[in-house]
């Protein structure tokens, strides 16, 4: 990789490295109360280039990703434990006061902290329909058989995005999963952005009927493991596609979104499938 290229994908990672450690720390602990020097140090940076660093590539500042996930927090210890006052998690929140706790919650969720009707985990929630894809051309990285390999091939491909100043709104980075579910390669797109000269392998993918699950990865995966008439009607040889509707590298797990896209047997009527899903 030239000199560019690297420094790109060691920012990525190292960025990344920070956005785990948040999520880590506030699985462990809701509670807990992070400072900035805290997730610089992590990401091997001085304060004002982690600042500057990390609002250039998760689009807001660390700051505001700490208040949000210390308002999701906050809401899923309200939904799960009834016996919890709103006062109790506003102050194990950091906010000084219920009522500066209620407002920041509403601004987040539309919604007041006492309303504890949303008892279903909006981790859940997973978007289905068929819809008809056409033949796509992407250009892909092989991706090693590991989770290590698969970060380092979608970090290299981001990296040649950023390097060739791709706009977002061209970047359409994919995933290929084999048959058995193996992931197999990390693509983008091809397009007049990405073409040729963008110096990466070039994998045509057929067309056809696809179901389409959308939503959290886990939710989505889970999804297709437990929906037995879609899995019948699924083509056993065509690789599954997942399309990254942001950027997992700089999301934690739970606010990660994808779309997968599993082929359908010819022959499959989508108007009764619809209704299955």
């Amino acid at each position: 990789m030239g000199m560019r290229l690297a420094t790109s994908v060691e920012r990525r990672r190292r960025i990344r490295r920070a956005v785990r450690h948040v999520e880590q720390r506030f699985r462990n602990e809701p509670d807990a109360q992070m400072k900035l020097a805290e997730l610089a140090d992590v990401a091997c940076l001085s304060l004002f280039h982690f600042i500057r660093l990390y609002q250039g590539a998760v689009g807001e500042t660390p700051q505001a990703t700490l208040r949000r996930l210390r308002l999701e927090a906050a809401r899923q210890r309200l939904m799960t434990d009834p016996g919890l006052s709103v006062t109790e998690v506003a102050f194990d929140s950091g906010y000084d006061s219920s009522q500066a706790f209620a407002r920041a919650y509403r601004r987040q969720f539309g919604t007041v902290p006492s309303a504890r009707d949303e008892r279903a985990s909006l981790l859940e929630s997973v978007d289905a329909t068929v819809v008809e894809l056409p033949a796509l051309t992407m250009r892909t990285m092989e991706i090693e058989r590991s989770w290590a390999g698969a970060w380092t091939a979608y970090d290299e491909l981001m990296g040649r995005l950023e390097i060739a100043a791709v706009p977002i709104r061209n970047q359409n980075v994919f995933g290929v999963f084999s048959p058995d579910r193996v992931f197999a390669h990390a693509c983008a797109l091809e397009n007049d952005f990405v073409d040729g000269r963008f110096r990466l392998q070039q994998q045509r993918l057929d067309g056809g009927w696809h179901a389409c699950l959308g939503g959290q990865p886990d939710a989505v995966w889970r999804r297709l493991d437990r929906d037995a008439a879609l899995n019948k009607a699924r083509v056993p040889n065509r690789p599954i596609l997942m399309r990254y509707l942001n950027d997992p590298s700089y999301k934690v797990d739970t606010e990660q979104k994808i779309r997968l896209y599993v082929p359908l047997v010819a022959g499959v009527r989508p108007e009764d499938l619809s209704l299955l899903l």
